[in-house]
């Protein structure tokens, strides 16, 4: 939340220093000026997050307060010419009403995505959210991940049900977490432990899977557990960013299948 703010107000408000400035300096119609500045800001923007792609989102509501920061710049220095050269006041209500308008949406969604990424706060998720039937704890955030997407064919979705049901009746218990609170920029160990529903364990088994980044594929990571012993696989982790992530794990031994999926939180 707090980087997304930094961006969003900082960036605004250095076009607001670049417009003011060059508009004493070049002494032009503020309509151009706007238009000239609406390209800078295309011309700049859009090739830097192209390299450091923050997601569509974020991308959207930057490229959304950037461009609106530009219009009402030209509106407000415009109409202040106008009303001045006529002896009026500058500022008027309307040009006013569609600019807090427009901000409103943005703030908006700059709620909406920051929720999206990493849910609503302890108390607010506990006084607005349901308590969860299963005795958990209450997950407001959208992971924004796809591992599967079944409806390119119907014959993988066909497979997937399939192999759903037959995971079902073979019923393996898996048990899995980190030796330590895991925190971003740290090795942790991630360890499972694999049986089958008569509690005996699952050993030589192939187990592999990925902890995906909500919003952010690039982050995402792929692993494979080896085994240290009958049952137990582990492997050392380092998850860039803090926050929520889910994970993607495959068990598999001969021809059976276990699919599993799960979430965690990785600390500061």
């Amino acid at each position: 939340m707090t980087s997304l703010v930094y961006t969003l107000l900082g960036g605004a408000l250095l076009i607001v220093v670049l417009f003011v400035s060059a508009l004493k300096i070049l002494r032009v119609e503020p309509k151009a000026l706007a238009g000239l500045m609406a390209l800078l800001v295309l011309g700049v923007f859009v090739p830097v997050s192209i390299i450091f792609w923050p997601g569509a989102d974020v991308f959207a509501v930057h490229l959304a307060v950037y461009m609106i920061t530009v219009y009402a710049l030209g509106i407000i220095f415009s109409q202040r010419a106008i009303n001045q050269q006529a002896g009026g006041h500058w500022f008027h209500w309307g040009p006013a009403a569609i600019i807090g308008f427009f901000m409103f949406i943005v703030a908006v969604d700059a709620i909406l995505i920051v929720v999206a990424q990493k849910g609503l706060g302890k108390e607010v998720a506990l006084k607005f959210l349901p308590a969860p039937r299963s005795g958990g704890k209450v997950s407001s955030f959208f992971p924004g991940t796809v591992s599967h997407d079944f409806r390119e064919k119907e014959e993988l979705f066909n497979r997937y049900i399939e192999q759903r049901q037959a995971q079902q009746v073979r019923d393996w218990q898996v048990k899995l977490g980190w030796s330590t609170d895991p925190r971003a920029g740290q090795n942790t160990r991630f360890q499972i432990y694999v049986s089958d529903k008569n509690g005996q364990a699952i050993a030589n088994a192939n187990v592999s899977g990925r902890f995906l980044r909500p919003a952010d594929s690039k982050l995402d990571q792929t692993f494979s557990m080896p085994q240290s012993k009958p049952g137990f696989y582990q492997v050392e982790l380092n998850l860039p960013a803090p926050g929520k992530w889910e994970l993607l794990l495959n068990i598999k031994q001969g021809d059976a299948l276990h699919e599993i999926r799960a979430g965690t939180e990785i600390g500061k």
